[in-house]
């Protein structure tokens, strides 16, 4: 393990002498008071003589005085010696006395952070700067090939002037980072470091480099805004195991809280390669947060809560009840899904887990939970009684169980009961006092039954037809129930587009979500589903700020975020829906956005294709990558995913589009042509992003003429993709042309009139592109 805090203070007495006293003399050094010790070392204000000045002298305590302690404290001296910066503590000397090694340094007056912390988290504002003198401290220590290796609080001193970075004890240059893990152990077989700020590879013992350090430093800035380490555990391996696999809450208050805190989701990425490149890289994004919204952010971050409902277990089958087991627990998590102090995973989160006890451990770190709620659910005549639990996460602690009892013509006041007890359980408060606004509530029982019966089918393509009916029935019964009205939408709009093509889809589901809005102005379901049709209509810019406008008010949603994504890409926004990707990641780590489109619009293929779907997501479309890789001219690697992907296939339309691709891949245009005839029928045609596609997979073939008449009709339908249009060479051949020309130039001008609308709608601000 890396040495224990030799000082509280270097400035001040902190440890009063023992009886036996200290040494009259270190060297030319007039020992004057015992400031610190450790296990393995003691730090001493001294005078120098010499230069009538007072220092700090650190030497080893005599119990870890061995060969292995000395050529530490040597190298710990030489790193140090090795980078002059005002943001590193000063090395004046390094010597010996009578065999003792000893490093005469800067004496600091101030505290350490570690100190600083005891007494509570810091504001945004105070925040920055530190973290930008510690980040510029790593830059001149990384820019002279030297990894710090321990970054952690204690080694963070805070003085009026700024911050110094002690203690490089375990400092190595980065060419010995190919050393052995044996090399780079402790004499007990320990991997050196700190737990808690150590990154995953030094964990299990791989090479680090100055990533490693950036690791540390996001920690650091976790710690300094939520009052609590990124990564705990009440032993080491759980703390290395959430190292490894788990992620710190995300952080609110404010938008510049929310602003560090993506800035530190970044440092902490798991994988090394998904870092900032460097420090100074990291301190640039730091230094992008606008001061004026650091200046005013006197509130103080919040940890916000993740919560996962898991599919109830039904204790006794029966087919009048059974649906319960799942829509249930899904109108539970919308409802919790209101209050501001929580994230609720998705009900497709939660359903990978079933019914079965889950392990609570591979949960928290899937799912990326701190609080379950699951339960039991049993049938006795017309009453239904619900067990709802609550328990922590991964340390399976019950924090509450309550049973409710109702009749199934009561099924909303069970969904509501239950919410409003886990919010009481989790001491979160109830906006207005209820759980639901007036119009999220069903008027009749038997209305509320066919929507949760409804939401049972509406899980699976199959079953979209027959859930549309239920939701058609229960709006006849209750013409005011808002989420029915968007549940409809979204399968007037799924089925239409992909299933069965009637040619008033579009508008019935158009018609559904104005209804639903107008009943329920703030129903963010409502917002997420329109926002789509918006998009396939030609209207992407109105589905932006509208979202834009939602995440405003409710900034905790991440599938707000997943659908600004979207959006941001129909307008040819890319750095926008790449920033919009990483604040719904910061949400929510398993939420699914359409990011390989995006990576496929801009050109980045090798990051498209390394991407591994999250395994909470079932059935992600590989169609992206086999495009992306054949583009690329990668075409065995295309194939063989598409052959995956046909394996796998169960909807007719995904089925001919695999066909489709295999034509294109085999350069077989007129079976492309056929192929194209089968979604004729079906929305999917009208979808300006599905009519760019195939215009660019026809110029890729060749057809230019073909191709530029779908570009044409796709960016006359709000497609406003011209930085694809200006830097895909599979349009090289259509430059000189006019007709192209004019085209790019009108994608372009609705490109930058999108712009313009998202940064009056706060989108720089609410999300930091």
């Amino acid at each position: 393990m890396a040495d224990k805090q030799l000082d509280k203070r270097l400035g001040a007495t902190v440890v009063t002498p023992s009886a036996a006293g200290h040494p009259g003399r270190i060297g030319r050094y007039v020992i004057e008071r015992l400031l610190g010790q450790g296990g393995m070392g003691v730090v001493y204000a001294a005078h120098d003589d010499r230069l009538q000045r007072t220092i700090a002298v650190k030497t080893l305590s005599p119990r870890a005085d061995d060969e292995a302690a000395r050529k530490r404290l040597w190298r710990e001296a030489r790193a140090a010696a090795s980078v002059n910066h005002p943001n590193i503590c000063q090395i004046y000397e390094v010597g010996e006395d009578n065999g003792r090694v000893f490093i005469a340094m800067e004496l600091l007056d101030g505290e350490a952070l570690s100190e600083r912390l005891h007494r509570g988290p810091f504001r945004a504002s105070e925040v920055l700067p530190i973290g930008l003198g510690i980040l510029a401290a790593l830059a001149a220590m990384h820019a002279r090939g030297v990894v710090h290796r321990d970054l952690k609080p204690s080694n963070v001193f805070l003085t009026a002037h700024g911050v110094k970075l002690l203690d490089f004890g375990l400092a190595r240059p980065e060419l010995e980072a190919g050393l052995s893990p044996d090399a780079r152990l402790t004499g007990t077989g320990i991997v050196m470091g700190t737990p808690g700020y150590m990154s995953p590879e030094q964990v299990i013992g791989e090479p680090v480099d100055a990533r490693s350090d950036l690791f540390a430093a996001g920690a650091i800035l976790f710690e300094m805004l939520a009052g609590y380490p990124a990564f705990n555990g009440r032993m080491l391996a759980e703390v290395f195991h959430a190292t490894r696999y788990e992620q710190p809450p995300a952080l609110s208050g404010s938008p510049a809280v929310a602003a560090i805190d993506r800035v530190i989701r970044r440092a902490l990425a798991k994988r090394a390669a998904e870092r900032p490149a460097s420090a100074e890289a990291m301190a640039q994004e730091l230094e992008a947060i606008p001061a004026a919204a650091t200046s005013t952010a006197a509130t103080g971050a919040r940890a916000l809560t993740r919560l996962v409902v898991l599919p109830f277990r039904i204790l006794r089958q029966d087919p009048e009840t059974d649906f319960l087991a799942f829509s249930l627990p899904d109108a539970i998590a919308t409802s919790l899904s209101r209050n501001p102090a929580l994230v609720v995973r998705s009900s497709a989160v939660a359903a990978r887990f079933g019914m079965d006890s889950p392990v609570l451990k591979e949960l928290a770190a899937e799912a990326d939970v701190d609080r379950v709620v699951m339960g039991t659910l049993m049938r006795a005549g017309d009453h239904i009684r619900a067990v709802a639990q609550l328990v922590e996460a991964p340390a399976g602690t019950l924090l509450a169980s309550h049973v409710v009892q109702s009749s199934m013509g009561e099924l909303f006041q069970l969904q509501d009961e239950i919410a409003l007890r886990v919010c009481e359980a989790l001491a979160l408060p109830l906006s207005g006092g209820q759980m639901a606004p007036a119009a999220d509530a069903p008027n009749d029982a038997r209305a509320y039954e066919l929507f949760l019966r409804a939401n049972e089918l509406a899980r699976t393509y199959d079953g979209l037809a027959a859930a549309r009916d239920l939701y058609l029935r229960c709006l006849a019964l209750d013409s005011r129930f808002a989420p029915a009205w968007a549940h409809v939408g979204r399968c007037h709009r799924v089925i239409g587009k992909y299933i069965d093509g009637a040619v008033d889809s579009e508008a019935r589901a158009e018609d559904a979500f104005r209804r639903a809005l107008a009943l329920s102005p703030r129903l963010s379901i409502a917002h997420k589903f329109y926002a789509q049709l918006e998009a396939d209509i030609g209207h992407a810019e109105a589905a932006m700020v509208r979202l834009l406008d939602e995440a405003n008010r409710h900034g905790n949603d991440p599938e707000l975020f997943a659908g600004l994504v979207h959006a941001c890409r129909y307008c040819g926004l890319y750095e926008q829906a790449i920033a919009a990707h990483a604040e719904a990641r910061r949400l929510d780590p398993n939420v699914p956005t359409s990011l390989e489109q995006t990576l496929l619009m801009m050109g980045d293929i090798d990051r498209l294709v390394a991407i591994t779907p999250p395994p909470v997501i079932a059935g992600a479309d590989d169609g992206i990558h086999v495009i992306g890789l054949g583009l690329a001219g990668r075409r065995v690697e295309a194939r063989q995913k598409l052959l995956a992907m046909r394996d796998a296939s169960r909807i007719p339309v995904f089925e001919a589009w695999i066909e489709y691709l295999m034509a294109w891949l085999d350069r077989r245009g007129e079976e492309m042509t056929g192929r194209a005839r089968t979604f004729s029928g079906l929305k999917i045609n009208d979808d300006p992003e599905a009519i760019f596609q195939e215009g660019w997979l026809l110029c890729d073939i060749g057809d230019h003429e073909a191709g530029l008449g779908r570009l044409l009709r796709a960016v006359a339908k709000g497609y406003y993709v011209s930085p694809t249009l200006t830097t895909r060479p599979q349009f090289d051949a259509l430059r000189d042309n006019a007709e192209f020309r004019a085209l790019v130039g009108h994608a372009e001008a609705g490109r930058q009139r999108a712009r313009a609308l998202f940064r009056q709608a706060g989108g720089d601000r609410l999300i930091g592109a």
